[in-house]
């Protein structure tokens, strides 16, 4: 853990070797496989999912690639063909290598983790550029879970994960056995996973066996010591300086005075305590304007993204009042950004009409920041080219609220991390003069400091909020209205996020009484695909020879007749 910008992130890229340090050595054990998770991976956009969950595993890759070959002779021959029953032949060895290396195995696995980051067996099968970031985010994360690596490194991991992800989550790494290391800002996810604290600053690593909470305890208990220590030798060196100044004058003293001096020259010096990060606050107010009674108002709006496609939502109707503060919940990949960016009118309405209040004026900070920065500019210049009217200096405050400080805020946009990118997003929506602002997962890559400051400037802000965010605390704390955005429909619960927790509490498990007794549809593996095709194939072979051979009785039958008339 540490600030945003202490370099966790090229601490594992050290780590895995993609970095070399300045200085000191990097050793790691003959038998020690890293896999890393990166804050944002990259993919094939036209890949299945489950293809590319499992790209790193050659044996995976040639059976799915094999398999696929045999499924399109199959479709190019006949079936009472030589052709056929080579291609049987073909499948069957194909199943014997898929058995020898576990492939089948391996994609079970895949589907479970898969599935435990949220992904449904119908989404399995699609491609990757279908998915929003946030399920991007999951898919990467699998991806680094099923590589065959014993030592893990995961770089905020449950940014974009709802809470029950999060509980898979944890459950999954506690279970495995394998080593890992995080990078996480979320308190509650680090005291369930992990059992040992380390702290990166810009001066040193510190190592601490225990909860989070034990350790802010630990470090604030040294901070005092140190503290006392500090003032201790202030008051030594200050009765010191004192004696000296008194007896400097006089000849009797002089050998005395001079042997003080010495000793105090090569007395090891003892320097103030850095105050802790954790304790700093920054101070600051989100640019409010006045604004009518109503922000936004959405009736009967519905959008899809083209014909071809089902709606994302429908029929929903909605009205922003001056003051509100919504938490827009649902599942990942419900519509919840989408919905979003129809009120902005970033995408259009398929139907239904949007309006606005004749004041209304709306900030807003999106999930992809690389799609609103200029890679050839600076923060410094970024902060500046949208507010003219700012000096350099401050431009600078403006940064520093957010961790920026000296030569970081002279770093080119296209080299920012993933926290970087918030940051800056988040000091350039604070000057924005707004009377509305939607967030949409704002507290992703923050830190608890940068977090907190965020939460407490919000709380004080006079305008409409309308956030996404799987930070319950963050909702709690702010939020007086909810929405849902839930199978294509938006719903106003028109309560407070704490109370639609509560209900949502009963709907669960009463939802989980009721099917109980159910009887869930098999997961469909390779193995299953690859039997079922095969079974078909055969059937559709037997269905022939039934064929072949209803029309030689039917010859035999009249060849019997023929000789009976002869």
């Amino acid at each position: 853990m540490g600030p945003n910008g202490s370099g966790k992130s090229t601490l594992f890229r050290i780590a895995e070797g993609k970095f070399i340090p300045d200085e000191g050595s990097v050793a790691k054990s003959k038998n020690t496989e890293i896999s890393v998770f990166q804050q944002i991976p990259e993919f094939n956009p036209e890949a299945l999912v489950i293809d590319t969950a499992l790209e790193k595993h050659k044996h995976y890759r040639e059976y799915s690639e094999r398999l696929k070959e045999i499924n399109r002779k199959f479709d190019l021959v006949s079936h009472d063909s030589k052709e056929f029953t080579t291609i049987l032949d073909e499948q069957s060895a194909l199943e014997e290598y898929a058995f020898t290396y576990g492939v089948h195995e391996l994609e079970s696995k895949a589907r479970k983790v898969l599935g435990g980051l949220g992904f449904s067996n119908v989404q399995m099968e699609m491609k990757v550029r279908e998915f929003s970031p946030g399920y991007q985010h999951r898919l990467g994360l699998a991806i680094t879970l099923l590589n065959p690596g014993n030592l893990l490194l995961l770089d905020e991991p449950t940014n974009h994960l709802d809470n029950t992800s999060k509980e898979w989550l944890a459950d999954y790494l506690n279970s495995t056995g394998q080593s890992f290391v995080l990078v996480t800002h979320d308190p509650e996810f680090l005291d369930a996973t992990c059992d040992t604290i380390a702290e990166l600053s810009s001066s040193e690593v510190i190592e601490f066996r225990g909860t989070l909470e034990e350790y802010f305890e630990h470090k604030n208990e040294l901070q005092e010591k140190l503290r006392a220590q500090y003032r201790k030798e202030e008051t030594y060196l200050k009765k010191r300086m004192e004696w000296i100044e008194r007896f400097r004058a006089k000849a009797t003293k002089a050998k005395q005075v001079q042997s003080a001096i010495k000793k105090l020259e090569k007395r090891n010096k003892v320097e103030a305590p850095e105050e802790s990060f954790w304790n700093s606050k920054s101070d600051y107010r989100f640019n409010f304007i006045s604004s009518g009674k109503i922000t936004v108002r959405i009736e009967d709006g519905a959008f899809s993204y083209s014909d071809k496609t089902p709606s994302i939502f429908s029929g929903a109707n909605l009205e922003i009042s001056a003051g509100d503060k919504i938490a827009v919940v649902g599942s990942n990949g419900a519509g919840k950004s989408t919905f979003l960016r129809c009120l902005l009118e970033i995408h259009k309405l398929t139907s239904g009409k949007i309006y606005y209040g004749p004041k209304t004026k709306i900030g807003y900070f999106s999930q992809n920041h690389h799609e609103e920065l200029d890679p050839s500019k600076n923060l410094i210049q970024t902060v500046m080219s949208a507010y003219p009217d700012l000096s350099e200096q401050q431009a600078r405050s403006l940064l520093g609220y957010f961790s920026f400080s000296d030569d970081s805020v002279y770093k080119q946009t296209s080299l920012l991390s993933g926290g970087e990118q918030s940051r800056l997003r988040l000091a350039m929506l604070v000057r924005f003069p707004a009377n509305s602002i939607f967030l949409d997962e704002p507290t992703n890559h923050l830190d608890l400091v940068v977090r907190d400051n965020l939460l407490r400037a919000l709380m004080e802000y006079e305008g409409s909020l309308l956030i996404i965010s799987h930070d319950p605390e963050f909702l709690r704390s702010l939020c007086n209205r909810t929405i849902s955005v839930d199978k294509g429909q938006i719903r106003d619960f028109n309560c407070t996020f704490e109370d639609y927790l509560k209900y949502n509490l009963q709907e669960t498990t009463s939802s989980k009484q009721q099917v109980g007794n159910l009887v869930f549809k098999k997961e469909e593996t390779g193995q299953t695909r690859s039997k079922r095709n095969s079974d078909k194939n055969r059937i559709k072979k037997i269905q022939k020879d039934l064929e072949q051979l209803e029309t030689k009785i039917e010859l035999l039958e009249k060849s019997k007749k023929i000789w009976k008339k002869c």
